[in-house]
């Protein structure tokens, strides 16, 4: 409690000294010079900047990538690796509707975003994996002035999560006239089109206020996988419609003639008739469903942003207010009109249809049509604001101050529909229906009865996720002293913050419990529920930074941060070094600590999903039985069963080390940049992995079978935690580059930026191992090339611009088994598509007009295949599956 009232009363002191300048009525605006503070800095015009790797996408920029959303922007950071940008519509429950950075490959909640230099709250959704990360399709593109990327740990500026580093988006605080831009962007294979209208202004109130303006709507149509079968080829589950014989039987006649063992699998003899596929098993076969027809691509969204921005000079100091909002909805994520029965019913002797005259466990689902009639929506909304203000001025002693407060927040609704199996229990039974006479047939998905059964059994999942964010910060900053080779610099300051985290489910999609405290599985025969949640906490931190040329070219610069949380404290410093050889070379240094606390959703949620896992054939101890090779047997294929994710007050933060070295080149026409850096990662804190977790232990405590007392049985279900993993110990290699030459009339430029890991070594069953790329499915690293990066050309003059920009994702190996019969192979190949673009401006009297063509993916490049088991084949966390794409731009500014 101590250092708690001594971060309160540091804030306090910090805000006194920041209005003081007001309450004297002191003036500084003649002597007030605007120096621009690079993202890992609090020293005003810090030459050290230079010591912190920071890359720019500036305006200019924004327009070469055709870029009218920020997914679009970030995706193409070469040193993300593993985000969410493009999430498809199986694997990403939690997330669709939204893009995230994920800088170094080392998490979507190590990489701290910011927004104007402060934070932003987090988004309700999460990954698939359990991550929390900010939305960064929440930010409105055309307010976008640039956005900096600073790619080390740099807790000891900004604290909790940039262990990884910082992504800061600046957005406009002037601009003149009004501006219109539109936009259509179509696949040129099939049909699918995003259609962009923004708006832009900017104007004076009186003679010391400058409002800005912005607002856009996004159109966006759904491309259906029907239309591209071969990126869900393989979205095959092996619950269509089957049964389980418990003993041998012999059916006589009909379609289930035949004679059975016991334990055999019977696959429905009119499999194919309703769009199944015939799949073996171990013991006899299976009728499959090919669910991947279902879903979407890219789902048709509708989305809505707006930004302000009013900026007022007084007579001793600024102040600005920012504000934002986005409303964006996805309408038509598809999904199957009824999922398997995770309940794996028995279905009586005695039922009516029942051919075998025992009972038998059903192991299908109770709908397993392709008609794409009978595809169910399943809608996510999504709201995000944000205001902040900020003041800031000089003290009579020549000192800037400035403090702010930002609060933010999110609201993240699914509805996801499903039926209820106790309805379809009691109409196994003959009891279902409003009027308690309708029967189930599981043995016929053909009969018409069938239908009037899933109409009465519709339910639905539905919950919604709330965060909010709420952030003061007081900064001081100015010259501490002078030196033999120049004036050293400091900068001192608090922040205090404040967030919540809540999820409210409906009451069908609430977790209970027994009286053990295991989840009680939901009405669903699929989905599972969340417990409610109603969290917050606060953050108290001091830092302080200090600038000094110690000889003639080399300056040192230094950070502490304190910051006291609600489960522990961090003390984070940062040593940063730049010396200047030559006029145009800089060597620069630098080594820091970081951390990041766990989310109040790693702490507190739990929920459960459904998650393909790859089950093995046990004896009756629980062993794997292995083939004449000794190689573990595969039973069946890919089963999805409920993961009950569970979080942890046990953890603790996650805590970093950094490194950076690097060489900078300055030149009339040559610009390079080449970094080292390296990341000591310990107590990383992930979600068991269930493939990882049923390969350990196929037998264990956590894992659920339907007869908890027979190994041999199916595959029901598993718990997983979170917990503090080992350590990760990553290194890479950045370069980026560039030249221009002056050419008659114009320039042409020749650029590149290159990201190369050198080594990502995690803890796999006790053995350091480096996943590098590899695609890693069965532990906590996500899919991981070793090289991503991209080289562009551009020659422009007043009127004209030529673009041209290669992408580059080296290939990989698929850490899956790939069964021979896919055709392929264990290598993720490499991904190369082109982009093109031609800009053409024009001044109509005082007006400016803009006109933009572009090809993204001229070459209509395929992603890459790969077998990731019962997903699509494609790797959405890097390979844009959408092939090539067409688009033309207008603006008018006026």
């Amino acid at each position: 409690m101590k250092s708690i009232r001594h971060a309160v009363a540091v804030a306090l002191g910090t805000t006194a000294i920041a209005v003081a300048p007001a309450a004297l009525g002191q003036s500084a605006e003649e002597d007030r010079v605007e120096q621009i503070r690079v993202t890992g800095s609090y020293v005003k015009g810090s030459e050290t900047s230079e010591a912190n790797p920071v890359s720019i996408f500036d305006a200019s920029e924004i327009k070469n990538l055709g870029a009218y959303d920020v997914s679009e922007i970030v995706s193409q950071i070469s040193v993300s690796s593993g985000a969410e940008n493009r999430p498809d519509t199986f694997t990403s429950f939690y997330s669709q509707g939204t893009s995230n950075v994920n800088l170094r490959g080392l998490g979507l909640s190590s990489t701290l975003v910011l927004i104007n230099g402060k934070r932003q709250t987090i988004s309700g959704a999460k990954a698939q994996d359990g991550s929390v990360f900010v939305d960064t399709g929440s930010i409105p593109a055309i307010a976008l002035q640039q956005v900096d990327i600073l790619k080390e740990g740099a807790a000891a500026t900004y604290g909790s999560d940039a262990v990884a580093g910082v992504v800061n988006f600046m957005t406009r605080k002037s601009f003149d006239g009004i501006r219109v831009e539109g936009s259509w962007q179509t696949t040129t294979s099939d049909s699918q089109q995003d259609k962009n209208l923004s708006v832009l202004g900017g104007f004076d109130v009186g003679n010391s206020t400058h409002v800005v303006l912005a607002g856009t709507l996004l159109r966006r149509s759904n491309l259906n996988s029907r239309e591209r079968p071969e990126l869900v080829n393989r979205a095959i589950s092996s619950l269509g419609s089957s049964f389980s014989i418990p003993e041998a039987v012999t059916v006589a006649d009909g379609p289930y003639a035949g004679s059975y063992t016991a334990g055999e699998n019977v696959a429905a003899p009119n499999c194919e008739s309703f769009g199944g596929i015939i799949l073996p098993q171990p013991n006899g076969s299976r009728c499959g469903y090919q669910y991947g027809l279902h879903y979407n691509v890219v789902n048709e969204e509708e989305r809505e942003q707006f930004y302000v921005s009013v900026n007022s000079e007084f007579d001793n100091m600024d102040l600005t207010v920012t504000g934002m909002y986005t409303d964006y909805d996805v309408l038509d994520n598809y999904t199957v009109p009824s999922y398997p029965n995770l309940t794996f019913p028995t279905v009586s002797a005695d039922h009516p249809d029942n051919p075998f005259g025992t009972d038998v466990v059903w192991l299908g689902r109770p709908y397993p049509f392709l008609d794409p009639s009978t595809t169910l929506p399943a809608p996510r909304e999504n709201n995000t604001w944000r205001v902040e203000a900020a003041l800031k001025g000089l003290t009579a002693g020549d000192l800037e101050w400035q403090t702010s407060i930002a609060y933010s927040g999110n609201d993240y609704k699914i509805t996801q529909p499903d039926l209820s199996p106790s309805k379809l229990d009691l109409a196994v039974l003959g009891m279902g229906g409003e009027s308690g006479d309708l029967l189930y047939n599981p043995f016929d998905p053909l009969d018409s009865d069938n239908l009037l059964v899933q109409e009465w059994a519709k339910t639905a999942f539905s919950s919604e996720t709330s965060t909010s964010l709420l952030v003061w910060d007081g900064v001081i900053s100015g010259d501490l002293m002078e030196m033999g080779a120049g004036t050293a610099s400091f900068a001192v300051g608090a922040q205090i913050r404040r967030e919540t985290y809540e999820v409210d489910p409906d009451d069908i999609s609430e977790l209970h419990y027994d009286a053990n405290g295991n989840p009680i599985a939901n009405d669903f025969l699929f989905l599972g529920g969340v417990n409610v949640v109603d969290e917050s906490r606060q953050a108290y931190a001091a830092f302080a930074e200090a600038e000094m040329p110690v000889a003639e070219g080399f300056d040192v610069n230094i950070a502490v941060r304190y910051e006291e949380l609600d489960t522990a404290s961090s003390f984070d410093p940062k040593l940063a070094l730049r010396y200047k050889m030559t006029d145009e070379m800089i060597v620069r240094a630098s080594v820091s600590t970081s951390f990041r606390e766990p989310s109040l959703a790693q702490f507190y949620a739990q929920n459960v999903n459904t998650k393909g896992v790859q089950d093995f054939v046990l004896d009756t101890n629980g062993d794997f039985v292995r083939d004449e090779n000794g190689q573990i047997i595969p039973r069946g294929g890919t089963l999805f069963i409920r993961e009950t994710q569970n979080g942890s007050l046990d953890l603790k933060p996650e805590e970093a080390t950094n490194y950076n070295l690097g060489v900078v080149w300055n030149g009339d026409s040559l610009q390079t940049r080449l970094d080292y850096w390296r990341v000591d990662y310990k107590d990383v804190i992930t979600i068991e992995d269930a493939n990882g977790k049923l390969l350990a232990d196929p037998d264990g405590s956590d894992i659920i079978r339907l007869d908890p007392n027979d190994p041999t049985s199916e595959l029901a279900g598993l718990y997983t935690n979170y917990f503090n993993a080992e350590t990760i110990d990553a290194s890479g290699i950045d370069f980026e580059a560039s030249y221009e030459w002056d050419l008659a009339g114009g320039s042409l430029e020749l650029s590149t930026n290159i990201a190369h890991i050198l080594k990502y070594e995690i803890p796999l069953n006790g053995v350091n191992t480096d996943v590098a790329g590899l695609f890693n499915h069965n532990n906590f690293a996500r899919s991981m090339p070793e090289t991503k990066g991209n080289v562009s050309l551009q020659w422009q003059n007043d009127r004209h611009s030529i673009y041209a920009r290669v992408n580059y994702v080296s290939s990989y190996t698929n850490t899956r088994v790939v069964p021979e019969s896919t055709g392929l192979t264990n290598k993720i190949d490499s991904f190369m598509p082109v982009d093109v673009q031609y800009r053409y401006n024009m001044e109509l009297g005082d007006d400016l007009a803009e006109i933009t063509v572009g090809f993204i993916n001229l070459f209509d490049e395929e992603p890459p295949a790969l077998y990731d088991a019962a997903n699509f084949s494609y790797d959405p966390k890097h390979h844009d599956p959408r092939g090539r794409l067409f688009y033309i731009r207008g603006a008018y500014t006026f």
